[in-house]
């Protein structure tokens, strides 16, 4: 771990306030960005956390420098409430963004995050991956859906509502929002699994200035695999969100929704990153009828549910939506509370996935998941929605 901030009564804080962590972390503690980056350029760091406001360079360009040469590390900063300009220049470089003052609690989960691996399962080319994963600070969102999002925000009636209804049709917009929403410095400490909860808490005027002034919003301008629109991702995963929707109940159907519109990312992350391997992966699934996820992991060690939980574990996004992304192939292997949502995900993916041979039903992760019972009235609410559509 790399703590940087120019005022050593500062960086003497950070260390007393993670004094019990000394044993489990070897931390550096660096006056200032130009001696950061002596640190960075002789010894792998695996978490940077800066301060924003420093003299010489500040935070914003320091790790704009870590994003580019070492884009593995997991990028956090700790800024004031009066930095709203120099936050929104630091926005595409960032991981994680903390409030000062920090308590320990919070600095210590923001480390763990951006430490997450790939539940313990070793990526035969994770350095590659983790890469990718890193120097990605946003992901495209449709043209359509983009130029939406612009219009509304260049609106003064648009209502959050109005928001909402645009952000909850893009996996791109609705990971960005639960990103900024749910860190320290917008959320106010409010952690939200909602996508429409999450847009009323940035606000309309917020959200319009982040995305007028910020470039944290991006449309696609092609596809990197052809045989890979991510149209078809996102209309897949927008058809996922719905129906998981309505298979769930109570607090679970926001959590579900959310968790089923992002299950997807880790192959859009996949086809950015790595679009000659991804594609390779794509041709052997289709020439062999091999659900993707399998040859996935054979070639990478890792799936792209895996590598979607791990993006959207570094950006702070709540657990539960982080673990259902990550067990929606493997629902039995999800925590126990969480094992339904993941199974409603599971199910909600196959009966929407084109080609379907790609993501079967797997009814054996059902049973042992315990929720066998519940695939026939899911396919009976699946059959009425497709009648109603």
């Amino acid at each position: 771990m790399l703590f940087v901030d120019d005022e050593p009564a500062i960086l003497a804080g950070l260390q007393n306030l993670l004094y019990k962590d000394r044993r489990r972390w070897e931390m550096v503690f660096a006056g200032g960005g130009e001696l950061a980056l002596q640190h960075l350029r002789t010894r792998t760091f695996d978490v940077v956390v800066s301060d924003m406001r420093m003299p010489g360079m500040d935070g914003a360009a320091l790790l704009n420098i870590v994003k580019d040469e070492f884009p593995a590390t997991a990028r956090i900063m700790l800024s004031g409430h009066a930095e709203r300009d120099a936050i929104v220049r630091a926005l595409p470089a960032l991981h994680q963004l903390l409030s000062k003052p920090c308590d320990a609690e919070t600095l210590r989960s923001a480390i763990e995050r951006g430490l997450d691996s790939f539940a313990g399962r070793a990526a035969s080319r994770e350095a590659e991956v983790r890469a990718v994963i890193g120097s990605l600070d946003k992901l495209p969102s449709l043209p359509e859906i983009y130029f939406q999002l612009t219009r509304a925000m260049t609106d003064p009636a648009a209502s959050p509502d109005d928001v909402a209804r645009i952000v909850q049709r893009d996996p791109a917009l609705a990971a960005k929002i639960l990103q900024l929403v749910n860190s320290a410095y917008f959320g106010a400490g409010q952690r939200t699994s909602s996508i429409g909860h999450a847009v009323a808490l940035l606000g309309t005027d917020r959200l319009r200035y982040l995305a007028l002034e910020s470039s944290v919003f991006a449309p696609l301008d092609r596809d990197p695999i052809p045989d890979l629109p991510i149209a078809a991702i996102q209309a897949g995963a927008e058809r996922a969100a719905a129906l998981a929707h309505r298979f769930l109940a109570g607090p679970d159907r926001d959590t579900g929704f959310a968790g089923a519109l992002l299950h997807d990312l880790g192959r859009v992350v996949l086809a950015l990153g790595m679009t000659d391997a991804y594609r390779a992966i794509l041709e052997e699934t289709r020439a062999t009828g091999a659900a993707i996820a399998t040859v996935e992991e054979a070639r990478l060690g890792v799936d792209h549910a895996e590598i979607g939980a791990c993006l959207l574990g570094l950006w702070g996004l709540p657990g539960p939506i982080v673990q259902i992304v990550r067990h929606h192939h493997r629902p039995s292997r999800a925590p126990a509370e969480l094992r339904e949502v993941c199974a409603a995900v599971h199910v909600a993916d196959a009966l929407t996935h084109d080609p379907p041979a790609e993501a079967p039903i797997d009814e054996d992760e059902l049973a042992r998941a315990g929720m066998l019972d519940r695939l026939a009235p899911w396919c009976d609410l699946a059959a009425i929605s497709r009648q109603d559509s």
